[in-house]
């Protein structure tokens, strides 16, 4: 086997394992981006929070068409995030103070 020979093996060597390492970026990202979704961070905020206010935000998607409705949908997001923050500091404080 010749230097060439030996040369575009060592290529495709190196091509196949940054594919593998790709897919497995790929993967693990998408690992990630599963144990992270909204629908995850919602169910979780409604179950730590009353059912009272659960109650509310569904009552807020179910409004019919108008400006109070799209004025509702786009403060239920904004809602959700600081309840989510609220939870995620609450539960952040109890860590490091136990």
């Amino acid at each position: 086997m010749n230097r060439l020979d030996e040369l575009a093996l060592r290529k495709q060597l190196l091509q196949a394992r940054s594919a593998l390492y790709r897919l497995r970026i790929r993967r693990e990202l998408d690992a990630i981006r599963d144990r992270l979704s909204w629908t995850r961070a919602a169910v979780t905020a409604v179950s730590t929070l009353p059912v009272g206010s659960a109650m509310l935000g569904l009552a807020l998607y179910g409004v019919a068409r108008s400006r109070l409705a799209r004025l509702a949908r786009l403060a239920a997001p904004v809602l959700l995030l600081a309840r989510l923050a609220r939870v995620a500091i609450r539960r952040t404080g109890t860590r490091s103070a136990g």
